[in-house]
């Protein structure tokens, strides 16, 4: 049981509604819903009755609420005695692509710039992603597609071009063995679908960087890939570039709420704005 699910059923039993629930806790209505549906299916029990005008404890929520109430508290407690102690926690979610163009290579960077900060990182998809943001299960969420949220800020974290490459046996007939297709989302697939039709026949199709450079490994395969991603390879002699597809690029994005008051978290951004202004200079 999560404890900010309790505090969520406080808050609206507090209000009697859900929207002023949602704006006190800088969620959306729809996570403040789900929250207490969740709740209620975990007790087997109604919490509210939803009248048009008004919103009511039911008998189980009035026996709930002290038991929320002292959870809380205890929360409060732990989190003071964390605080004493100089101790920071950030949460980063990341997509498996975004992981490997970017959090992979710069996470030693961001634990540089935030001493005393423990950093919790996981590989979530899109979906997961977007729904953490929104419930504040996480701090932040880096992705190569932009969350469709009025609800949350983006910030551009890397851009990287994408090139036709090929493995070094089949140079001379590259666009015979288009094998390896991965997804880059809608708009930019259809762009390469134009550019490349063969790519419509691959025989593996995939979203993830890592699962295409396995199979990329045993098999002598055409492949689309960011420049950053593929140097390792070229360097090392394994692909040959092929084409340039400039201007089509893939891009990482750092999501987070716009609501957020929180300082700490603040601070966490603005390490990777610093990042991104270096990065710039350069």
């Amino acid at each position: 049981m999560d404890i900010r699910f309790l505090v969520t059923f406080m808050e609206v039993a507090q209000t009697r509604h859900f929207g002023k629930a949602a704006e006190n806790l800088y969620l959306t209505q729809s996570a403040v819903s789900a929250r207490i549906k969740q709740l209620e299916e975990y007790f087997n029990a109604a919490l509210f009755v939803r009248n048009r005008n008004s919103l009511q404890l039911t008998a189980a929520g009035e026996k709930l609420l002290p038991f929320a109430s002292s959870l809380a508290d205890t929360l409060e407690q732990a989190r003071a005695t964390m605080n004493e102690e100089s101790i920071q926690y950030l949460s980063i979610a990341s997509t498996s692509n975004a992981w490997d163009m970017y959090l992979k290579h710069k996470l030693d960077e961001v634990k540089g710039h935030l001493d005393h900060v423990s950093i919790r990182a996981e590989i979530c998809s899109h979906e997961q992603l977007s729904r953490m943001v929104h419930e504040h299960s996480i701090d932040l969420a880096l992705t190569t597609l932009p969350f469709k949220s009025d609800d949350v800020e983006i910030l551009e974290l890397s851009d990287s071009m994408l090139s036709l490459y090929c493995s070094v046996g089949i140079i001379e007939e590259a666009l015979e063995h288009f094998n390896i297709s991965i997804d880059w989302g809608q708009k930019t697939n259809e762009a390469l679908e134009k550019i490349y039709p063969e790519i419509k026949k691959a025989s593996m199709r995939t979203g993830s960087l890592q699962v295409a450079l396995n199979y990329l490994s045993t098999h002598n395969s055409a492949i689309i890939l960011p420049a950053q991603i593929a140097k390792e390879l070229v360097n090392a002699g394994k692909l040959h570039e092929v084409d340039s597809l400039s201007p089509l690029t893939v891009k990482c994005y750092l999501i987070y709420l716009k609501q957020s008051k929180d300082a700490r978290l603040k601070k966490f951004i603005e390490v990777f704005k610093g990042m991104i202004e270096n990065q710039q200079g350069r």
